[in-house]
Parts: C-alpha cells; sequence; structure tokens
C-alpha cells in the first residue's frame, strides 16, 4: 500500500515504514502527527482518487528528527555595473516515518519495525549549525574546542564561547553567542517547538 499526500504546498509518495523528509513542522521530536490531506491511495489492487481528496484517508507520522538541508548558494550580477552579491539559503526540513496508512474503507497498512528517534545530525554528530547565528566557520572553531554536540553547547557559557572565536584568529566581531546555549538545550532536549519559536525572535542568533 502506498499513498500520494500534501504537506507544505509539496506532494510525495510514500508508504508504511519509511522515512522522507518534508518542510518544517513546529513540533517537538517524538511527537505523532496525522496528515490527512491525502490525494490518492493504493492497495496493492484498487487506486483510488480522492477529488481532490480521499474521504477518510489519513497518514499516522512520528517526527523523528529536524534539521536543514545543505546550503544553496545564491549569486547575482549585473555586468557592466559594478554589482554583485552573494547569498546562502539553508532551508529547515521536518523527518517524519510512516507509521500507518489508513485508506478511509477499512484497509491499514501498520509499519513492520518502530522510528528511530533522532536529533539533527551532520556527519553522525549533533548538526550544530542548525542554531540560528552558527555558521560552518563557527561550527568548525566549536568543534575544534570539543563541541560537536548539543549537550556540551548548552553547558557553555557565552563569555567562553566569545574567548574560543576570538583565539581562532578568525573575524567573528559580530557573533553574539548570548542565546547559542538556550538554543542548544531546547535542541538537546528535542523541543523542536519551542526553538522555533525562539528562532522566530532572533537574528543572527540576537534578539530583535
Amino acid at each position: 500500500m502506498y499513498a500520494v499526500v500534501k504537506t507544505g504546498g509539496k506532494q510525495y509518495k510514500v508508504a508504511a515504514g519509511e522515512k522522507f523528509k518534508v518542510e518544517q513542522i513546529a513540533a517537538n521530536i517524538g511527537s505523532e502527527i496525522v496528515l490527512d490531506q491525502i490525494l490518492a491511495v493504493s492497495n496493492g489492487t484498487d487506486l483510488m482518487i480522492g477529488a481532490p481528496l480521499v474521504p477518510g484517508a489519513v497518514i499516522k507520522a512520528t517526527i523523528v528528527a529536524q534539521g536543514r538541508h545543505d546550503k544553496v548558494r545564491i549569486f547575482k550580477m549585473r555586468r557592466r555595473k559594478h554589482y554583485q552579491k552573494r547569498q546562502g539559503h539553508r532551508q529547515n526540513y521536518t523527518e517524519l516515518f510512516i507509521a500507518e496508512i489508513a485508506d478511509g474503507k477499512g484497509g491499514i497498512m501498520k509499519a513492520a519495525a518502530a522510528p528511530v528517534i533522532a536529533l539533527a545530525q551532520k556527519a553522525g554528530k549533533d548538526d550544530i549549525e542548525i542554531i540560528e547565528g552558527i555558521g560552518p566557520k563557527i561550527a568548525a572553531v566549536l568543534a575544534a574546542n570539543g563541541i560537536t554536540t548539543f549537550a556540551k553547547l548548552a553547558d557553555t557559557k557565552a563569555d567562553d564561547m566569545t574567548a574560543m572565536l576570538k583565539a581562532s584568529g578568525g573575524r567573528f566581531s559580530l557573533a553574539n553567542p548570548a542565546s547559542w546555549a538556550e538554543q542548544a538545550a531546547l535542541l538537546r532536549d528535542g523541543k523542536m517547538e519551542e526553538f522555533k519559536k525562539l528562532c522566530d525572535e532572533l537574528v543572527g542568533g540576537v534578539k530583535k
């Protein structure tokens, strides 16, 4: 059995037991959610297509991770105008585990295994760059000082982080680590809804 579901303005074809990434959903890791925007369901023999939705069809999913995609680099140039602009963007995502698909007519397909819950990771370590105000270069400085997990960052004082940045010799004078430990503590505890709310109040890691 598979289903076509709409979420975040996009459509995905999924099956029970699969994991897939969608536009960020403000909910904690481990939370169970219900997706009811089901456009089509197939039980192997019959294909039900909604108009636009399949009545009664739902997907039960578990949030297993929150993170950010790889950076997309944007370069703009106007020839003969001496104009160049470089930007970067990393889109937030939520990773879901499909626990159950119901077709609305009594047919149910459940996952054979339980979801594996994980914090946002990068190269096997916590993805420190998900924190507002931390980019690849600052993450590298923190890693050089042994800070590669949310738990370790949450226990580090802002003054100590400032000292690390200055000692690195890099130009990080605009970096303000005042909120990094607070953000890291929320990520460590899997409180993504609170983390998202806090990030909305920050610009470059500093409260507006």
